[in-house]
């Protein structure tokens, strides 16, 4: 093998690594997520660290099938997250999805400003339809 052939091996290698790396952390993350929350959040009106790595899934080409995965396996917060991509992606699989979570009574953890509250799962999902979430 020449040394060229090598390094361009090598590079690849290393070029692919991170980048998957930094996704499953991105998903990790996202699935533990510990509030739902799009906009300006806290004093200093900072995106959060959610809507960040929401918007970093939404960027791939896996986008559809990470956020199902998140959905499945995610804490309620990542769920409220992989429904609002979900539903831009693919409007007919988030009715499916949504379908058997309508009635749900679970709370989820939401952050508006400088505000922390929880709202009923439900209510989120109302939300999503209706296009609050982009």
């Amino acid at each position: 093998m020449s040394y060229v052939t090598l390094c361009l091996l090598t590079a690849l290698v290393f070029l692919t690594i991170p980048q998957t790396t930094q996704l499953d952390e991105v998903l990790d993350r996202l699935s533990k997520v510990e509030r739902f929350a799009f906009g300006p959040t806290g004093y200093a009106a900072e995106t959060s660290v959610g809507e960040k790595d929401f918007r970093t899934v939404l960027g791939r080409r896996s986008a559809l099938k990470d956020f199902e995965k998140l959905f499945a396996e995610g804490n309620i917060q990542a769920k409220s997250y992989a429904l609002v991509g979900i539903h831009k992606l693919d409007p007919a699989r988030f009715r499916d999805l949504a379908r058997p979570v309508r009635e749900s009574k679970e709370s989820v953890r939401i952050m508006q400003g400088c505000i922390i509250s929880d709202e009923p799962f439900a209510d989120i999902l109302r939300q999503i339809e209706s296009g609050q979430y982009r």
